[in-house]
Formats: structure tokens, C-alpha cells, sequence
């Protein structure tokens, strides 16, 4: 918009020469100050065009925020969309400071929005020459994607987030996001997205699940490891079904390796590729050191042998609480179900704000991670999401988590809290140490954010209020660029950050 200042400049001085060569006469003194008004123009000119530019400044950062927001949030209606930039413009652009705006203009085009506004401004000595006023304007065009946008949030639910007031920043942040996505718009043809709750494990018992995915032949590598086939039955789903007051929620453990990382289809042929339900076993009666005890062992002998002595549940009533943070029972420490793709944006919202933190079990990012690709894949377990090859389509993952991989030690038989990956002492992960686990779970979260982004996925990583240089560095390596890697120490940093990444994902660009 220099050019208009310029060109109103160029007419300041034309004008005052024209007035001063109509007069030729008079005596000296009358020569010397009529030879001061061009002086005093140049300098008031000075003086007033850089205030000029000051008010130009702000005119242009409070229309960028308005088309953002008129990006970020269309509305339906040419009247709606002009009361969105005029609500974000008025936000960004103090009128008690010198320049009063004029009315925001607001033109549609097509695929783009152009948005114009003036500020008259008073001037200063340039008034002393006859000029009251300077009309200072800017204009924007956004011009808006044509592509679709699939978005996966997954999102640390782990007992640490009931820390500090965690729980409610990640809640507060992520509903910013939604909305500043949705905008106005409850069901927009465009865009969908998905939430990831995620604890050690994930719970798949959303709409559209089906039985198909599941290992209900308890044929997979692992299935059934924590119980005696000769004393009982050892498949989880009849565990659960001989339990009188207790039935599977909803969370599944990790698949055997190479599945668990892969975004491999669920097929009867294969076993390894089904999911198991996850059962956390009644840990044996007067061990102190148990952290879910819920059962009567109903068999005597070792602590082992009553652990796996699977009879106790078929036909009983159980101790059971899956009321978070603390739980307890087969269940424990299993979330809410995760929100496969959608459009709706009162489903998400309502989601975001029903997250809880749950205790025991660990933290296990590269789960979550998992779920978070199968969610936006266009292939089983969850199929809403359009081929990754689809050049119209934009996908992303947003992960956040406030700790390292992390399991729990418990001081028993079993080394830890039971997992995804079961106990630690099966050595699923090929190794019963708690820190080498944990650097093979890194490891996981790193070679699947390659195959992630190797499919066209747009990747941003947060660690919040964390202090762990060595997860910093995964989580920056897993993000599609550094600068998509976000530190965030605060609530408030962590609000920003959504915030950021929100408008990212707008897909905009500006256009003078």
C-alpha cells in the first residue's frame, strides 16, 4: 500500500508549487518567508508521512489477522464472514491510537477472499498548508486451499497429566484448536479429524469398530502368555465373558513385531496382525507389592501359580473401579475410546473436554503414535481416512506427551505394571530391563514417524513441561520440519502452541 502514500505525497508537493509560483512580487522579507513554507511542507511532510506509515503498519497486521481468521474459520454467508474479520480486526487494531479506521471491506472471489480497509489520519504541521488529513489504507486476498484436511490428535492421558493442572491446559488447548479449525461450521465438507487418547494402551471400542479386527480364536503370539492352558482358559475374550460383573472396554494390546509399527490390515489369515484385548490379571492376593489385586486367587501355592490359575474369574463377581485417575480391575488404566475421523466438531469438543489422566500402567508413545496413522489410514481397523496418495488431501498428526516412555517397576515376579506389551518380565520387547525397554520404545516412536512422513503425513510433536533432552531430540527428529517441534514449559505456552500449529494447518497463504 506504499504506493498510495507515495502518490498522495507527490501531490502535497505539486500543490504548494503551484501556489507558490502564482505570487512572484513583493519585497525581500516577503521572498525569505514565503522560501520558509517549503521548507516547513518538506519537514511536516516528513513528520506526518511517518506517522503515515506507523498507522499503515497496524492496518496491515490487524487485516492479516482478520484473513486468517476468515480462512481459518469461513463462514457461510458473505455477512457472516465479514462479521468474523471485523470481530478479529477490531482485536488487533487499538482505535484509541492515532489513525481511526474506516469500515473493513470484504470481497468474495473465486477460492479467495479479498478484505480492504482506510484509516484517516490527522495531520500535523502539514495542516498549517492546507492539508487536515491523510487517507492511509491496505489490502489482503486469502487465497484458500482446495484440499481436504485429515487430522489426528494423540494426545498423552497418562496419571502425570493430573499434575499441575495439565489435564485442563491440554483440554483448553485442543478445544482452541478445534475451534479455530471448525470456525462456524459444525460439519464442514473438508475437513475431519480424529482423537488418540493414550495411556500404555489404546482403547479401539469406537464407532465402527468390529469384532473382525480381533484375535477371538486367541491365535496371536502372545495371546493368553499371563495364564495356564492346563488349569484353564487362556483366551481373553473368555476370561472376560466368565466374569459376572466386568466385560472388555475397549483397549487392545500392541501387536508382535513387525506389526505393532505398521499399519498392517487386521487378517484371520495372519494372527500376529489381529488385535488382543487387554486383561490385566489379578495380581495375587496378600502381595504387597501388587498394584491391581481385584480377584480371590482361589488356589494356593506360589504367587505365579495363583496369578495364572484363570478359574477365579469364570463364574465370579470381581472387584472392579473404572472411575479415573485410580482404577482397578482387568480394565485398569484403559481410557476413553479413541474418535475416528469426523467432521462433526460437537463430537470433538465434547471428546477433548471428557480426557481424564489415568494412573499405573506407564506411558507408551508408540502406541498411541500407531493408532494415530491407522486412524487417518484408508485401510482396516479404521477406514475413513482417503488414500494417502490422494494429491487432494492433506493429513497430519499432532502428538503431544508430558513424559518419556515409561514403565512401571513393580518390586514382584512380573518387574512391572502389566502394559500393552504385557509384563516385562515376559520379555516381550526382548529384554526384561526397564531402561533398555524404554530405549526400544524410542526407537519404535522413531522408525514409525519415518514411515509416517514417508507417506505424505505432516507431523508436529509437543513435549510439554517436560524436561528430557533425549525425548526433545526423538520428537524433534519425528517432526516434519524442527520448527514443528514444540517445547512447551507452561499451560499458557501449551495454549499458544495449539494455537500455532491450528493456524499451520489452515493452509493459508497471503497474497498483496
Amino acid at each position: 500500500m506504499q504506493h498510495v502514500l507515495r502518490r498522495r505525497a507527490r501531490t502535497l508537493a505539486t500543490n504548494f508549487l503551484k501556489r507558490f509560483s502564482y505570487d512572484q512580487g513583493g519585497n525581500l522579507a516577503m521572498i525569505f518567508a514565503l522560501s520558509l513554507l517549503p521548507l516547513t511542507a518538506a519537514a511536516g511532510a516528513a513528520v506526518d508521512l511517518n506517522r503515515a506509515f506507523i498507522v499503515q503498519q497496524r492496518l496491515e497486521r490487524a487485516l492479516d489477522a482478520a484473513g486468517l481468521a476468515v480462512g481459518a474459520a469461513p463462514a457461510t454467508t458473505e455477512a457472516e464472514m465479514l462479521a468474523t474479520a471485523q470481530s478479529f480486526f477490531n482485536a488487533n487494531y487499538n482505535d484509541q491510537e492515532t489513525g481511526v479506521p474506516g469500515t473493513l471491506m470484504l470481497t468474495p472471489g473465486d477460492g479467495s477472499v479479498t478484505l480492504a480497509v482506510t484509516a484517516e489520519l490527522p495531520t500535523t504541521i502539514m495542516s498549517v498548508v492546507g492539508f487536515d488529513s491523510m487517507t492511509v489504507g491496505s489490502e489482503i486476498t486469502v487465497v484458500r486451499e482446495s484440499k481436504s484436511l485429515e487430522i489426528a490428535m494423540v494426545l498423552d492421558n497418562t496419571g502425570s497429566m493430573a499434575w499441575n493442572g495439565k489435564i485442563g491446559a491440554l483440554r483448553t488447548a485442543a478445544e482452541d484448536l478445534v475451534s479455530i479449525l471448525f470456525g462456524d461450521q459444525d460439519q464442514p465438507e473438508l475437513l475431519r479429524m480424529s482423537l488418540v487418547p493414550f495411556v500404555t494402551a489404546v482403547n479401539i471400542k469406537a464407532e465402527g469398530f468390529d469384532m473382525a479386527w480381533m484375535d477371538v480364536n486367541g491365535e496371536s503370539r502372545y495371546h493368553g502368555e499371563n495364564f495356564d492352558p492346563d488349569k484353564g482358559p487362556t483366551n481373553h475374550f473368555e476370561l472376560f465373558n466368565g466374569i459376572n460383573n466386568a466385560s472388555w472396554k475397549g483397549c487392545v494390546e500392541m501387536r508382535p513385531e513387525p506389526h505393532d509399527t505398521l499399519d498392517t490390515e487386521p487378517s484371520p489369515g495372519s494372527p500376529d496382525t489381529l488385535f488382543v484385548p487387554y486383561f490385566w490379571p489379578d495380581e495375587p492376593d496378600n502381595e504387597g507389592n501388587a498394584n491391581n489385586n481385584y480377584a480371590n486367587d482361589r488356589t494356593g501355592g506360589k504367587k505365579k501359580k495363583r496369578q495364572k490359575y484363570s478359574p477365579k474369574y469364570i463364574g465370579y463377581n470381581v472387584s472392579v473401579d473404572e472411575i479415573p485417575s485410580s482404577t482397578r480391575g482387568p480394565n485398569k488404566s484403559c481410557a476413553r475410546p479413541l474418535v475416528p475421523l469426523t467432521n462433526s466438531k460437537s463430537t470433538l469438543i465434547d471428546e477433548v473436554r471428557a480426557m481424564e489422566p489415568w494412573y499405573n500402567s506407564g506411558t507408551n508413545i508408540a502406541e498411541g503414535l500407531a493408532w494415530g496413522w491407522r486412524v487417518l489410514s484408508p485401510s482396516a481397523p479404521f477406514t475413513e481416512g482417503k488414500s494417502f496418495s490422494d494429491p487432494d488431501v492433506q493429513k497430519a498428526v499432532i502428538l503431544l506427551t508430558d513424559g518419556n516412555n515409561e514403565i512401571v517397576s513393580q518390586n514382584t515376579f512380573n518387574k512391572s505394571d502389566y502394559t500393552s506389551f504385557g509384563y516385562i518380565a515376559k520379555k516381550r520387547l526382548g529384554t526384561n530391563s526397564i531402561s533398555s525397554a524404554r530405549n526400544k520404545i524410542d526407537q519404535k516412536v522413531a522408525d514409525m514417524c519415518e514411515r509416517i512422513k514417508s507417506e505424505g503425513v505432516r507431523i508436529y510433536t509437543i513435549t510439554f513441561q517436560l524436561n528430557s533432552p533425549s525425548l526433545a531430540e526423538v520428537f524433534r527428529e519425528c517432526a516434519t520440519e524442527p520448527e514443528l517441534y514444540f517445547n512447551s514449559p507452561s499451560n499458557e505456552e501449551l495454549r499458544a502452541t495449539f494455537q500455532t500449529i491450528a493456524y499451520d494447518l489452515s493452509n493459508l497463504r497471503l497474497a498483496r
